[in-house]
């Protein structure tokens, strides 16, 4: 890492914390807000949380309901501190056995309360028939207590429909599948709202992703200046993976121009990318899966999984430049991370899938140097028990006065899940 770009991450860490309110110093503190504890209400989260307004967390289970499919959710803080949480089911997913709607990716939410999801659909070859994959629409009523609507907005083939979706201007969605395309191996694509009253949404394919090693799938997907799309695939460059961008045209007849960030050619740096997330100055931040420490507890011999930077060019055409941050080790650090939030001060939190001091799975922070030169601070805040806790957290997500709320998939028997709060 050369002193320019050492600088340049620098600076880009003290301009995010300028973007950032103050968060209350107190002691760290874990609450679980909501558990899952009958299947009519749904089961097991499978992301972390969307804050709306009034401080109103949605969500999305993959099983339970009443198909057993899985739901959308909301999750309404209480009327006074110490109050309950109130959960309400706004839809269900359809299922019929084997084959189910398959709910993917974190919601998002649009103007007027609207939610924005994404389901892959499903087949099945026993007979139970199929679901199209879909970007789909969850309008609130205009009547409290009346149920939600949830409208497809743009449609895929079984299977073939997207793992995540992000909002651009005017209401675009951009979103990314891991399967279908020309290759075979998943497509970056635009769900676009209606021109003119009357017509419906349409979709259009920006980006074919090149067939290669690995499982092949693109995970999340941000959104940065210029409307430049940014997205991690196991498909490109090497079978370690890789950060790729998709820049718009200048003009809308044209094509979206591709471009590979960074792959990921050996374990050290880590591979499986799943998640990336903007800081200041245009640094990405990501998680990948695997690669890093092969040898220590449950690592061997994948690896764990890393955090890492990835520092764009000084000019227009050179090179990006990766660091990786932190190198888990099953315990008691953790393993597998997931997709990162960008705190004040620019410091990252984030969540890993199992490990730690009980194996169910951590909160961690990443603090930035004090000087350019100087490495990231890694903080354990917290080990989930698999007890009354869970585990198994899924990402967190930023919400007001500095709290952080996430989900976990359930750990032990039975198992269902929550959703919680943690203040660092």
């Amino acid at each position: 890492m050369t002193n320019k770009t050492s600088k340049r991450v620098f600076l880009a860490l003290l301009w995010t914390g300028a973007s950032f309110a103050t968060w209350a110093q107190s002691p760290p503190e874990l609450k679980t807000l909501f558990t899952f504890s009958e299947s009519v209400n749904g089961v097991a989260p499978n992301n972390s949380v969307t804050v709306g307004k009034g401080g109103v967390l949605y969500g999305t289970t993959v099983s339970g309901g009443k198909f057993e499919s899985g739901v959308a959710f909301s999750l309404t803080p209480p009327a006074s501190p110490g109050g309950s949480w109130t959960e309400a089911v706004l839809s269900n997913f359809e299922g019929n056995g084997a084959t189910r709607e398959n709910p993917t990716g974190r919601l998002v939410a649009g103007a007027n309360g609207v939610l924005y999801g994404s389901t892959m659909g499903g087949s099945s070859n026993f007979g139970n028939g199929s679901f199209n994959g879909t970007v789909y629409s969850l309008r609130p009523p205009s009547t409290a207590g009346n149920p939600w609507a949830r409208t497809a907005l743009c449609s895929f083939a079984p299977k073939e429909g997207p793992i995540a979706i992000a909002m651009g201007a005017k209401g675009v969605l951009y979103g990314v599948t891991e399967v279908g395309g020309t290759n075979l191996s998943g497509v970056l694509f635009s769900c676009a709202p209606p021109v003119s009253s009357g017509d419906g949404w349409s979709e259009n394919v920006l980006y074919n992703v090149p067939s290669g090693g690995g499982s092949n799938f693109p995970t999340n997907l941000v959104i940065g200046s210029g409307g430049i799309v940014y997205s991690t695939s196991n498909a490109t460059v090497s079978t370690g993976g890789s950060v790729f961008s998709l820049t718009p045209p200048a003009s809308s007849s044209d094509a979206w121009t591709p471009a590979s960030l960074f792959g990921f050619p050996n374990t050290a740096d880590g591979g499986d990318p799943d998640g990336l997330t903007i800081g200041g100055g245009g640094v990405l931040y990501g998680s990948a899966l695997l690669g890093g420490n092969t040898t220590a507890g449950n690592c061997n011999p994948a690896g764990c999984g890393v955090v890492f930077a990835l520092t764009p060019p000084a000019s227009p055409g050179g090179a990006w430049t990766q660091v990786v941050l932190h190198t888990f080790s099953d315990s008691p650090d953790g393993a597998f991370p997931y997709p990162l939030a960008v705190g004040p001060s620019g410091v990252l939190y984030g969540s890993t899938y199992s490990g730690g001091t009980f194996g169910d799975g951590t909160l961690y922070s990443l603090t930035p140097p004090t000087s350019p030169e100087g490495s990231w601070t890694y903080a354990l805040l917290y080990s989930f028990t698999g007890g009354s806790d869970s585990g198994t957290p899924n990402g967190l997500t930023p919400g007001p006065n500095g709290v952080l709320y996430g989900t976990t998939a359930g750990a032990g028997s039975p198992g269902y899940g929550t959703v919680f709060s943690f203040r660092p």
